[in-house]
């Protein structure tokens, strides 16, 4: 291990909230590993998954623990596509692109978002597998004209199931930041390392960021985004040589 076991345990018993990233470290290619079904099952009512996934629903996400006998909530599954589009529909958009999977744009409709494939008012980028370069010229012409970018995540890629590197959001963020000046448009970034998923974590639990704990496996989004709110975090592999399982505790008090 490359850090002492001891300390992260009691960080841990004195936490009022457990965030858990998905990607990378409960889960890769959305299949959960041994461990992270035991730490859900061992902290329960203290975890949030807080996650930067941008082409799954919490339901979803939900019915996959299930299917490996955990129950979670799904009203504790923060995902930061889900979450774009929640902000979106409260804030009573024009006309709408979203950029993303059709799951996602079915949700934009079931939240009476007005989607449209030119001249919008607001573009959601989500990962979007299918991006071409239609989507972006399409997507330059409208911020040129004025409209709104909310992003789902800032992340260049997110670990798959053999550790290669899976494109992400802020791969077609970089795609658009090639033909325009971001610091020209209106822009929000919703996912860590900003602190909205941090902050709605907390909240769904009632707990205050300085008596949270974030684990993830990238220190960048998970571990800096974290430590901003003066929130604590544990950095987890592939992003250090902590094992989540070194941070179960069996019925005889010692680590796994």
């Amino acid at each position: 291990m490359a850090e002492p076991t001891e300390p992260h345990l009691q960080t841990l018993s004195q936490a009022q909230a457990i965030l858990l990233d998905w990607d990378g470290c409960l889960a890769y290619a959305n299949r959960p590993h041994a461990a992270a079904l035991e730490f859900i099952r061992q902290y329960d009512r203290r975890v949030v998954i807080v996650s930067n996934n941008s082409t799954l629903l919490p339901g979803d996400i939900s019915e996959i623990l299930a299917r490996s006998g955990v129950d979670l909530d799904e009203g504790r599954i923060l995902l930061a596509g889900a979450e774009a589009l929640r902000l979106v529909s409260a804030s009573r958009p024009g006309p709408t692109m979203v950029l993303g999977p059709p799951r996602m744009k079915a949700l934009a409709h079931r939240l009476a978002i007005e989607l449209v494939r030119d001249r919008a008012e607001v573009i959601v980028l989500l990962r979007d597998t299918h991006f071409s370069y239609s989507k972006l010229e399409r997507t330059v012409k409208a911020l040129v004209s004025g409209a709104r970018l909310v992003v789902a995540n800032p992340d260049l890629s997110h670990p798959g199931s053999e550790g290669e590197p899976i494109p992400e959001t802020g791969a077609l963020l970089a795609a658009i930041a090639a033909c325009v000046d971001l610091s020209t448009i209106d822009m929000t970034v919703i996912g860590k390392p900003n602190p909205h998923l941090f902050l709605r974590a907390c909240e769904t639990l009632g707990a205050q960021p300085e008596r949270s704990v974030m684990i993830g496996d990238n220190p960048v989004t998970d571990i800096d985004g974290a430590e901003r709110l003066g929130m604590a975090s544990i950095l987890v592999e592939p992003g250090s040589d902590l094992c989540l399982s070194d941070l179960i505790v069996p019925q005889d008090g010692r680590s796994l």
